[in-house]
């Protein structure tokens, strides 16, 4: 039902792939940037998008529908926990056309934990999500994901203080959750 492409720009060494969907990424960050991002973060803008893709280090992926190939989205791990030999854990962000919100992106999340897991050998996955982002905070529980807690105030939204809720995934929770679906 869906396909993760790396998307990789490493200016540094010349190594550019799959940057056909770079458009997608930013018009569509561009357009949820107000619900990803606090008072604090970098503006929405063409350079500090490529400078985020470049920072995750090929951990930055575009999603599609592998039935049309159509952009369906991007996920991105990063806040990174480990050293180079071992990756313990990161953090996710994704964003997604509306047309492909709802029991796709369950889908998408399903085979994207997977391949963390399975794939990347994380041992942890984290996600901080603003209270009001219920269809994430769904999205999270249904993957299994625990609240660890709740951050009061602690961050700035519209000029408003802020909580930010925190969840996260652990190898073994996720293989309990698919044995018992």
């Amino acid at each position: 039902m869906c396909k993760f492409l790396s998307l990789v720009i490493d200016r540094a060494h010349s190594r550019f792939e799959n940057t056909e969907y770079l458009s997608n990424v930013i018009f569509l960050y561009l357009r949820y940037s107000k619900f990803l991002n606090d008072d604090y973060a970098p503006e929405a803008n063409y350079s500090n998008i490529i400078a985020k893709i470049e920072s995750c280090g090929g951990l930055f992926y575009i999603v599609l529908n592998s039935t049309s190939n159509d952009f369906a989205g991007f996920i991105y791990i990063d806040n990174l926990i480990g050293n180079t030999q071992e990756i313990h854990g990161g953090e996710i962000t994704a964003c997604f056309e509306k047309k492909y919100w709802g029991s796709f992106t369950k889908t998408v999340a399903d085979q994207f934990f997977d391949y963390c897991f399975n794939i990347l050998k994380l041992k942890k996955i984290k996600a901080q999500i603003y209270p009001f982002n219920s269809r994430v905070r769904a999205i999270l529980k249904y993957s299994g994901f625990k609240q660890d807690g709740v951050l009061r105030g602690e961050t700035m939204k519209n000029g408003k203080l802020s909580d930010v809720e925190v969840y996260s995934l652990l190898a073994e929770d996720r293989k309990f959750v698919r044995l018992t679906g």
